[in-house]
């Protein structure tokens, strides 16, 4: 079965190592994987990161690990609470290129929080009056944690929530309001690619 490796920032992205759950993140790529891509012979494992500063002072090490591993490729999945996520992708993409990475990688900016997705499928999650009554463009506040806490659940925690929030979202809403989602969803495509065509590639 092949296998694709996340590295995500935080807690709530990841399955719990020693109950199995949470993971958020792994939930979501998992649902893409198979409803997208009909790709349902692939599994997917994921790391704890940080946040993007923290990434680039492993990223040397997580490649060399990246060749050592079973997966066959690796997806950088962080936040992105100011700045452009087209440069921040790009200038990440040119040092994970330097190290000449071994397997093919896909850099993936959740803009403002990953949590900014579940304000993208809001009516999906919370019901289409609480979502009409939401002020914002999905992607448009910092700390979309809060965001989710003040308008549509005031008890939300990462570890606790956003695997079964991942795995109730509509994806199809979720792409239509919200841009970094739909790179979310090339990316994982392109991975894929990459991997039935033997290529060693490193996007955007």
């Amino acid at each position: 079965m092949p296998e694709l490796w996340l590295w995500v920032e935080g807690e709530g992205e990841r399955p719990d190592p020693k109950t199995g759950k949470g993971g958020g993140a792994t939930v979501l790529v998992r649902r893409i994987l198979h409803e997208r891509l009909a790709a349902y012979d692939w599994n997917v494992t994921a790391a704890k990161v940080g946040d993007l500063n923290a990434f680039r002072r492993k990223m040397q090490r997580m490649v060399a690990y990246l060749k050592h591993r079973q997966e066959e490729a690796a997806l950088v999945l962080l936040d992105l609470d100011d700045g452009c996520a087209a440069i921040e992708a790009q200038a990440l993409v040119q040092d994970l290129r330097a190290l000449s990475p071994p397997k093919p990688i896909a850099v993936v900016f959740a803009v403002r929080e990953f949590e900014a997705w579940f304000l993208a499928a809001a009516s999906s999650l919370w019901g289409e009056e609480k979502a009409k009554a939401y002020p914002h463009p999905p992607e448009s506040k910092r700390d979309a944690k809060g965001e989710i806490q003040r308008y549509f659940q005031d008890d939300y925690t990462p570890t606790s929530d956003q695997a079964s929030l991942a795995a109730r979202m509509d994806l199809a809403q979720a792409q239509a309001h919200s841009r970094s989602f739909r790179r979310l969803l090339h990316a994982v495509e392109e991975l894929i690619q990459a991997v039935q065509n033997g290529q060693k590639v490193v996007t955007p």
